[in-house]
C-alpha cells in the first residue's frame, strides 16, 4: 500500500467513519487548553513552513479534514467553546499540516501549543 495513495486515504476515512469509542482515562495526548485563535495560528504557521516551495496556497485534502476534525481537533480539550466555524478553520490548517508533516506536524502542534 503506498503510504500517500487513494488506498490509503480510503482506509482511514473508513476508520474515521467508523468512530471509536470513547475510553475513559486521561487523554493519550496531553494538550493544553486555548482559544481557537491561538491554536489555529500555531497550526497555521506551523503548516505553511510544511508546505513545498512551489505550493503557494494550502489546500485541505477532503479525506484528511475528516481525520484532523476527529483525531485532533475535535479531541482539544477547549474545542466545545469553540465555534463551528472556528473549528472548521482549524481543521483545514491541521489537514494541511498533517499532509505535509504526518504524526510528526501533530506532535510539533502540541508541544509549540505546550510551550506557548
Amino acid at each position: 500500500m503506498d503510504a500517500d495513495g487513494a488506498e490509503v486515504r480510503a482506509y482511514i476515512a473508513a476508520l474515521v467513519r467508523m468512530g471509536a469509542p470513547e475510553v475513559p482515562g486521561p487523554p493519550a495526548l496531553a494538550v493544553p487548553g486555548g482559544t481557537a485563535a491561538e491554536v489555529t495560528s500555531v497550526a497555521r504557521r506551523l503548516a505553511l513552513r510544511a508546505l513545498p516551495e512551489r505550493q503557494r496556497r494550502p489546500e485541505p485534502t477532503p479525506g484528511l479534514l475528516a481525520v484532523s476534525r476527529s483525531l485532533v481537533v475535535d479531541v482539544h480539550p477547549s474545542a466545545p467553546g469553540w465555534t463551528t466555524a472556528e473549528r472548521e478553520r482549524l481543521a483545514g490548517w491541521v489537514a494541511v499540516l498533517i499532509e505535509h508533516r504526518g504524526e510528526d506536524g501533530v506532535q510539533e502542534l502540541v508541544r509549540e501549543l505546550d510551550e506557548g
